[in-house]
């Protein structure tokens, strides 16, 4: 049913998906590049009952949070150091009930197609519960679509703002490539497949190096358009921030 709901919500916003590759009716991690909040909206073309991860900031959100709640959603506080240990506990409880977990090892949306450095953590975990990883990147035809965001101050409005933009968007395109499920006995070389992949499939609409170097990650972010931030950035070192 929530497969469906979100079929039908895909629809009303006028996303017209071409899908290669499917995924398996099988428990298995399956991580996504995140250039928008629409990616969500992907989540009917998996098979096997799936959850997610997103930042507890959106857990009472109308619409986002009910439906965080009834997909058994794993909530993440962000800048919590402890935060990262409960995310494995919970991602591993999920695995053993049989759930998919969907999520994006670049943590937050990009606003760009552009993939950042990601670390071995959800690797990992996949090592641990014995579950294959499968990737799956989303390319958007309309560049309204990408969004970056930082949580920060003003960062609601500067949303709300984005989404009716998309509203008033009559088509949005997209490209949905899957991989094949597989086990990785190494979680470097998970990274460097995750890496490998999305560049293959995204390699017309990249601006930077896969992933974009740190010295190149401000640059990255805006595009050189400040007004894909939701805050204002004073100092280089404050937008790295």
């Amino acid at each position: 049913m929530l497969r469906f709901g979100v079929y039908c919500k895909a629809k009303l916003l006028g996303i017209k998906s071409d899908v290669f590759g499917e995924t398996t009716k099988q428990t298995q991690l399956i991580l996504i590049n995140h250039p928008s909040y629409l990616d969500i909206m992907f989540l009917n073309f998996v098979k096997h009952p799936t959850t997610l991860l997103a930042a507890i900031n959106f857990k009472n959100w109308p619409l986002v949070g009910w439906l965080g709640k009834a997909l058994n959603v794993i909530w993440v506080k962000r800048h919590d150091r402890n935060a990262g240990k409960q995310v494995l506990l919970d991602a591993s409880q999920r695995f053993k009930k049989g759930l998919c977990l969907m999520t994006s090892p670049e943590g937050r949306t990009s606003g760009t197609h552009d993939i950042y450095p990601v670390k071995p953590a959800l690797f990992m975990l996949a090592q641990s519960a014995n579950v294959p990883i499968t990737f799956m990147c989303l390319k958007y035809k309309n560049n309204a679509v990408p969004y970056f965001h930082s949580l920060k101050e003003g960062f609601v409005p500067h949303f709300l703002k984005h989404f009716w933009n998309v509203l008033g968007q009559w088509r949005i395109p997209v490209e949905v490539h899957f991989s094949e499920p597989k086990f990785f006995a190494d979680a470097r070389e998970g990274v460097q497949a995750f890496y490998e992949f999305n560049k293959k499939h995204l390699q017309d609409v990249l601006h930077f190096e896969v992933p974009v170097k740190e010295e190149f990650i401000g640059e990255a972010l805006t595009r050189l358009d400040s007004t894909l931030l939701s805050f204002r950035a004073e100092t280089k070192e404050e937008l790295l921030a």
